[in-house]
């Protein structure tokens, strides 16, 4: 190699496992350098190099007794299929006058496992041996390069450390290429036909054949590959493959081939596998996924396949589905690929596209589908007819966009037409998988003023007309409302143990976690932080067996909310990571993934993006005739005015004029510290106001002091005081902001490059920053530049 860089972390285990005469295990994928880490390693030592192969291993390489320690490396031990060679670098490893370092690329073959184990080997493994930004900024010199920090970062990411695309990217960018897409794709397709004509060409065919099949899909699981390929003692088969190399993770019996891997094994099987087979094969795992609910996967495979009457089918069965339970919003780019004639001639088409709309807050297009359906029922007869009602019943009562005004009324009319049995109502969920009732499926807080009248007069309607999505729905409300108005806990908890015995008994899961909802608010309102944590991790158990799906992001968001009260930044950022990107698109189901990371903004103090959101929702919220969520946003909204030094005092009271009109308490309380000085300082003001209630008001003081001092880390306000930069530092910061390299910054200052970096690096520290965006962010949040 012209230029080598050792990976640090590889090597300080090799010295400890040395110093211990521990033998080793390494382990990754190939291009990682692994037995060139060996060779520099013992560049100035003796050391006994054995390769392997399928059924070769030259062990007699291995003196029978050695007089003092011999290092001994078995390289490509994943090659090895035969049981006495096995056995033979098995008891090597047995052997104390050795020190051995047993090299593969899967992570740990089932084979060498009680080894490893009995013997106490030391593990070195892939992420060991990839190179980090600072590892490629040096290669990458030693070749004469200089990158960016923001090109580093790419070539991080892309190459995930390996040192062959690494070394590829320098040899490209030495001969006139630029970092970007496009090297990228070249790097890809280079690697794909390395792993082609060298790794996958070393592979026991069997093993070849049923990795070119099982591509088709992009994960899969022991039911999956067992329909596919029709073994059905394929299990061995898939241990016998992750046995060969590092190229399939597996989490939660889902096995996934690592994106190069699968590319070229997809290239390879079109070249070697008729059309015609590949067909099929997407045929069954579609027919598959269909079985197990997970529609938009079936219509992906169905879509590349050409495959145009499955896909009409499916997504007419998936119409008839209730929003919360169908892929409305996955599988939107497949019913706008429908002909508007394809719609019209059927009445769940025409009912999809409306609810669709309104589910993508494009309120002109709901309507004129729904308007589509009218004429559709008036020109009908029989049947036609009767299915054209059911939709458009059903739509006046779930439409997002229509509200929920005279809601009740609908469904006392509904109810009157099901008991005539004029038609049958499709499924109809009151939760929208939401943690609550009150703020699911419709916003429900104007019952929340009559609750007890409303539960005695029409529960029964409701609940009738629910069907199963009705068990347990009485108790749970009038639970959730109570809590809303700061009732008693211990009568909040019992009606919720009655609701969840209900539902459990012959309800739906998906009302438990409504009523789990307002129990785990209930314990944080309480101080007990970790019941509720222990109730949500209990429920999440519960979900997962039932597989349902739906509910997964928003337990999530749960987690980070606990997270946020108890100060964890670290667990908000990392769920942060996975949050819906409100920019890529707005998806009125995400309501409560978005409000959580409103609070996640407002914690790391990025006001900006926090307020924008806001406002996205506040339309969402407007037009949709969603009062809670409106009263929220104006309490999140006042903490962002406030913090950002913007006039808030005027609407915050307005909020609490809203608030007040329902005399909900936990909405303004539970965000504790975040709003307590809020509270405060407009007291005098709340005071004279005809429209906030005295009584509720300082009882909201008391309620929101309380939970200010149990969880004091709440969305906290960290006031950095200005640090203390030279003038240099300045200069420095001004040139990072305006968009220079290290290394022009170095020019320019006259610098030399490595004081430069060093420089740099305690300038983020002063500032308290990650790098160079958060280091400018936060200069001129000081007015330093």
């Amino acid at each position: 190699m012209s230029s080598y860089i050792k990976p640090a972390a590889a090597f300080k285990k090799l010295e400890a496992a040395k110093l211990l005469k521990q033998n080793v295990y390494m382990y990754g994928a190939t291009g990682f350098g692994k037995t060139e880490l060996i060779r520099q390693y013992f560049k100035n030592d003796k050391y006994i190099y054995i390769p392997c192969r399928q059924n070769s291993c030259e062990m007699s390489l291995v003196p029978e007794k050695s007089g003092r320690t011999a290092a001994v490396v078995i390289d490509n031990v994943h090659a090895v299929e035969s049981a006495d060679i096995r056995s033979g670098i098995k008891a090597l490893c047995g052997r104390k006058d050795l020190w051995v370092i047993i090299i593969g690329r899967s992570r740990m073959p089932s084979w060498l496992f009680d080894t490893f184990i009995t013997r106490n080997m030391l593990l070195i493994t892939e992420e060991d041996l990839a190179l980090s930004e600072e590892d490629i900024d040096k290669y990458m010199r030693a070749e004469g390069i200089i990158l960016t920090e923001e090109e580093l970062r790419f070539q991080k990411q892309c190459s995930e450390g390996n040192l062959y695309g690494i070394k590829y990217t320098a040899q490209r960018l030495l001969a006139g290429d630029k970092i970007g897409k496009e090297l990228f794709e070249k790097n890809s397709d280079m690697f794909q036909s390395y792993l082609e004509n060298s790794i996958i060409s070393e592979m026991n065919s069997e093993i070849v054949d049923f990795l070119m099949k099982i591509c088709i899909v992009d994960d899969f699981t022991e039911p999956l590959a067992i329909i596919i390929t029709g073994n059905s003692a394929v299990l061995s088969l898939i241990d016998r493959t992750m046995d060969t190399g590092n190229f399939i993770d597996k989490k939660d019996d889902v096995y996934t081939i690592r994106p190069q891997m699968l590319k070229t094994l997809r290239k390879k099987a079109v070249k070697e596998i008729s059309e015609n087979e590949l067909h099929q094969y997407a045929i069954l795992a579609g027919g598959y996924y269909e079985t197990c609910g997970e529609d938009d996967k079936a219509l992906d495979l169905y879509a590349k396949y050409s495959e145009s009457d499955r896909i009409r089918e499916l997504l007419i069965r998936n119409s008839r589905k209730n929003p919360e339970s169908g892929y409305y919003i996955e599988m939107r780019r497949y019913y706008f690929m429908l002909s508007e004639a394809d719609i019209l001639s059927n009445v769940y088409l025409m009912s999809a596209m409306s609810m669709l709309y309104s589910m993508m807050l494009d309120f002109d297009k709901s309507e004129y589908w729904y308007k589509k359906l009218t004429e559709y029922r008036d020109n009908a007869k029989g049947s036609g007819r009767r299915e054209a009602t059911q939709q458009i019943v059903y739509l006046d009562i779930s439409l997002p966009g229509r509200g929920s005004i005279n809601i009740l009324e609908l469904i006392k009319n509904c109810y009157a037409l099901l008991r005539d049995k004029s038609i049958a109502f499709p499924e109809f969920s009151v939760t929208s998988n939401q943690p609550s009732l009150m703020n699911g499926g419709k916003d429900f807080c104007d019952w929340s003023k009559h609750d007890k009248e409303i539960a005695a007069a029409a529960g029964n309607i409701v609940v009738a007309f629910l069907g199963k999505y009705g068990k347990g729905l009485v108790n749970a409300s009038l639970a959730e409302s109570f809590f809303e108005k700061g009732g008693d806990p211990y009568e909040v908890m019992s009606l919720i143990s009655k609701a969840k015995l209900e539902a459990e008994a012959d309800g739906k899961t998906e009302l438990c976690f409504a009523a789990t909802g307002t129990l785990v608010r209930q314990y944080i309102i309480l101080g007990d932080t970790d019941n509720a944590t222990a109730l949500l991790t209990s429920f999440e158990k519960t979900a997962k067996k039932e597989g349902l799906k739906r509910l997964y992001p928003v337990i999530e968001a749960m987690k980070c909310r606990i997270a946020l009260i108890n100060g964890d930044m670290d667990e908000a950022a990392e769920w942060m990571k996975t949050a819906p990107d409100e920019n890529e698109r707005f998806v009125a189901f995400e309501r409560y993934l978005y409000l959580t990371k409103i609070r996640c903004y407002i914690a790391m103090e990025s006001y900006d993006l926090a307020y924008s959101l806001i406002e996205s929702m506040n339309y969402y919220a407007e037009h949709c005739d969603r009062k809670y969520i409106s009263m929220e946003l104006g309490i999140l909204a006042a903490i962002v005015r406030f913090r950002s030094g913007a006039e808030w005092e005027e609407r915050f009271v307005s909020v609490l004029e809203r608030i007040c009109e329902y005399q909900f308490i936990p909405i303004l309380s539970g965000e504790g510290a975040a709003v307590y000085e809020l509270l405060k300082q407009c007291e005098n003001r709340c005071a004279d106001n005809k429209k906030i209630d005295k009584k509720w008001f300082e009882r909201i003081l008391t309620e929101t002091g309380k939970i200010a001092r149990r969880y004091p880390l709440y969305l906290k306000s960290s006031a950095r005081s200005v640090p203390e930069l030279q003038p240099v530092d300045i200069r420095i910061l001004t040139c990072l902001a305006d968009g220079l390299s290290v290394q022009k910054t170095a020019e320019n200052l006259n610098i030399n490059y490595e004081t430069l970096r060093s420089r740099i690096k305690e300038i983020y520290r002063k500032l308290g920053a990650k790098n160079k965006t958060e280091a400018v962010m936060v200069a001129r949040e000081m007015k330093l530049i």
